[in-house]
């Protein structure tokens, strides 16, 4: 990088030669360009000795001030022609080295049980390897890159127990890949790497194996910050949130949300981040004021965003709708104790849920409501529990982490009230719903 970064350096020392002998040869003083051109004497004072950087227009209006025929344009497309080769021969060099470290531990056995490549699932990876050859490393990428898509389509329905290993058994295909794709597409492998290693990250979190959504994310984080993928970066930092806020860990949850939230600045990865990141920790910590803005801001980004129009996909890196989100603001809310809003915004939320195909959403939408009936002044502890017991019975073949933790949750609310009896059975069916189901149930 760093001879690189001087190369680039003395081919702008260069052009800069060649823009004062223009500027000579037609007896102008810097300060009469600067006027003929628009820009400060000092601006060009420093383009002339490969200090400064200006764009295409400028060194076109000093080309016609200087009556250089063109010549002066052409010296500067050239030299940005070989300043982008040579950025992106650094690139490709930076992104060697990290998938050069990459390689020394993601061979690690994942945490739990098992890894994710041992629950039976046929590894698409083994089938799609012997692809390559047929049809070549371009294409066969772009067949992983399909796969991954189509993964984030069947999450809501099959869950991370049957797609994980397929996805994993995907990372290691670019792998495979990695040795034998020309260079012109390592960089479009490498952010499906990144891609792959985020959603593993959120799958693990729904598995509640923290320790390998560690695992994972890191691997995305490197990849991303190689990319210089700013967006890709900010939902990996919502994840690692999501991670800490499953650990009960709040304050690191709030910490590493509000970095993604400046690291996605205008982009519209704002929005998850806001509200499953910013907002649920602060809601866990009892900080109101921050519930309220974060929540105000997500919702108001996610009505203006082109977001999915209704309850998309968890795991999807595309931007939240506004069913999400809002969903994520009733959670918040329940937090902070403004049942009022849980239960209004789980009321306008009803309809979306009921038509999307995501039964963890119904679960965790109705688990809320659920809480919050229990939490109100007319509770309703009777309707509270049943509302439990039919939000677990709609996810009870894809167990997932946060379900688990919600109805957990709605167990400790009734016991809370008084109800003894009806929350040590509710706290049953939740043990019952959390133990191992044979994949594809």
């Amino acid at each position: 990088m760093t001879r690189e970064a001087a190369a680039i350096a003395e081919l702008r020392r260069t052009l800069g030669k060649r823009l004062a002998g223009f500027r000579k040869a037609a007896k102008l003083t810097q300060a009469q360009l600067g006027a003929a051109v628009h820009c400060h004497r000092t601006t060009l004072a420093h383009l002339e000795i490969g200090r400064g950087r200006a764009d295409e227009d400028l060194w076109a209006r000093a080309d016609e001030a200087c009556q250089a025929d063109g010549a002066l344009l052409a010296a500067f497309q050239e030299f940005e022609a070989q300043r982008q080769a040579h950025l992106h021969q650094a690139k490709m060099v930076e992104l060697a080295a990290v998938h050069e470290r990459l390689e020394t531990w993601r061979t690690v056995p994942l945490g739990g049980d098992e890894p994710f490549t041992a629950h039976g699932v046929s590894a698409p990876g083994q089938s799609l390897a012997g692809l390559i050859d047929v049809l070549g490393p371009a294409q066969t990428l772009t067949t992983a890159a399909e796969y991954t898509r189509g993964i984030i389509q069947r999450y809501e329905l099959e869950g991370p127990q049957r797609l994980a290993p397929e996805l994993f058994s995907l990372r290691q295909l670019n792998q495979e890949l990695g040795k034998r794709i020309e260079e012109a597409d390592r960089a479009a492998l490498t952010k499906l790497s990144a891609q792959q290693a985020a959603l593993l990250a959120y799958m693990a979190v729904n598995l509640s194996r923290y320790a390998d959504a560690d695992h994972f994310a890191l691997e995305a984080g490197l990849l991303a910050t190689a990319l210089g993928d700013n967006g890709m970066l900010a939902w990996v930092k919502g994840t690692q949130s999501f991670t800490a806020y499953y650990r009960k860990q709040y304050r690191e949850a709030l910490v590493l949300a509000e970095a993604g939230v400046e690291i996605a600045g205008s982009d519209s990865q704002r929005i998850r981040l806001l509200s499953n990141g910013v907002a649920r920790a602060a809601g866990k910590l009892g900080d109101r004021r921050t519930v309220e803005r974060a929540v105000s801001e997500a919702l108001d980004l996610a009505t203006r965003a082109n977001g999915p129009a209704g309850m998309g996909s968890c795991i999807d890196l595309e931007p939240y709708g506004w069913a999400r989100t809002a969903s994520n603001a009733a959670t918040a809310y329940l937090a902070v104790g403004d049942y009022a809003r849980v239960l209004e915004l789980t009321q306008e939320l009803r309809p979306i849920v009921a038509a999307s195909q995501s039964d963890w959403s119904r679960s965790l939408v109705s688990l809320d409501e659920a809480t919050a009936l229990t939490m109100s002044a007319r509770a309703d502890l009777e309707h509270a529990a049943a509302v439990g017991m039919e939000a677990l019975e709609m996810s009870a073949a894809k167990p997932i982490a946060s379900v688990g933790s919600r109805a957990r949750e709605l167990a400790m609310s009734l016991h809370q009230r008084g109800w003894g009896h009806a929350s040590v059975n509710f706290l049953d069916a939740v043990r019952e719903w959390h133990k191992p189901k044979e994949i594809g149930r």
